[in-house]
C-alpha cells in the first residue's frame, strides 16, 4: 500500500507534466494572494479617503447647499466674467473708445466678481446687511454705467438695458460662488474618486487572478486525484493525497523542494 505522499512523490518524478502544472498552480496562487492583499489595500484606502470627504463634507456644508461642482462652476463663471467684460466694455466705449475701453473693462468685470464674490460670503454667513450694501453699490455703480451715455449723448434706455443685464450676470455670480463647493472639498472627493477607481482594478486584477489559479489548481489536482485512482484505487487514499497536494500547494514550495521531502 503507497502513502499518499509516495504517491505525489511518484507522479513529480515519473509523469511529464506534473512539475509543470505544479509549479503553474503553485504561481497562480501566489497571484491570487497578492492580488487580494491589494484588494484588501486599495478597499482600505477607498474607505478612509471615502470617510474624509464625508467628514470635511459634513463641517464645511452640513445641509448641502453646495450642490455646485468646483470645475462646472469654475467655467460658468469664467463665462460670466467674458460677458461683464463684453457689456463693461460697450458701456465704457461710448466715452473711452472701442480700444481704450477693454482694461477698464477688464477692471470692472474684476470689481463685479470681486462684489459678488462678497455678497455670496456674506449669505453663506447670513450677513444680510453686507449683503444689502452690496446690492446697493451694484445698483448704483450700474446707474453709473447707464449715466455714461447720457453724458455722452448717447441711446440712455440701450445703457440701461446694459446695466441690467450686468446686474443680472453679477447676481447670478453670487449665486453661483454660494452654492459652489470649496477647492478643499473637490479635493477630497476627487482623492476619494481616484482611490475608489484604483480599488476597482484592483478587485478585477483579483479576480482575474482567481480564475487562473482555480483553473490550475483543478488541472493540478486533477491529475493527483487520476494518479491516486490508478495507483491506490482506494477512496480514502484518493482523498488523503488530493488533501496533502492542497496543502503543498498553499505553503508555496517549488517542486525540488517537494520531491526532497516527498519519499518516492
Amino acid at each position: 500500500m503507497r502513502t499518499s505522499a509516495q504517491v505525489i512523490g511518484e507522479l513529480l518524478t515519473g509523469h511529464p507534466e506534473a512539475v509543470s502544472l505544479q509549479a503553474e498552480a503553485s504561481h497562480c496562487l501566489a497571484l491570487a494572494r497578492s492580488s487580494a492583499a491589494c484588494a484588501s489595500q486599495a478597499f482600505d484606502a477607498a474607505q478612509a479617503a471615502r470617510l474624509g470627504y464625508e467628514e470635511l463634507r459634513h463641517r464645511l456644508d452640513p445641509r448641502r447647499v453646495r450642490t455646485i461642482g468646483l470645475a462646472a462652476g469654475l467655467l460658468t463663471l469664467t463665462l460670466v466674467g467674458v460677458g461683464l467684460t463684453l457689456l463693461d466694455a460697450i458701456e465704457l466705449s461710448v466715452v473711452l473708445g472701442p480700444v481704450r475701453a477693454v482694461l477698464p473693462a477688464l477692471a470692472a468685470a474684476g470689481v463685479w466678481l470681486a462684489g459678488s464674490w462678497v455678497a455670496a460670503l456674506a449669505t453663506r454667513e447670513r450677513r444680510r446687511g453686507v449683503c444689502v450694501t452690496a446690492g446697493i453699490g451694484g445698483v448704483l455703480l450700474g446707474l453709473l454705467l447707464a449715466a455714461l451715455r447720457g453724458f455722452s449723448h448717447q441711446n440712455v434706455l440701450f445703457g440701461t438695458l446694459v446695466s441690467v443685464l450686468i446686474l443680472g450676470l453679477a447676481s447670478a455670480a453670487a449665486v453661483l460662488m454660494a452654492r459652489m463647493e470649496s477647492s478643499s472639498l473637490f479635493a477630497a472627493r476627487w482623492r476619494w474618486q481616484r482611490t475608489r477607481a484604483a480599488h476597482r482594478a484592483a478587485v478585477r486584477i483579483e479576480q482575474g487572478d482567481l480564475e487562473a489559479a482555480t483553473v490550475a489548481t483543478e488541472s493540478w489536482l486533477g491529475l493527483v486525484r487520476t494518479r491516486a485512482s490508478v495507483l491506490a484505487g482506494e477512496e480514502r487514499l484518493v482523498q488523503e493525497t488530493v488533501a496533502l497536494a492542497i496543502e503543498l500547494l498553499e505553503s508555496g514550495q517549488s517542486h525540488a523542494s517537494l520531491r526532497r521531502r516527498l519519499p518516492g
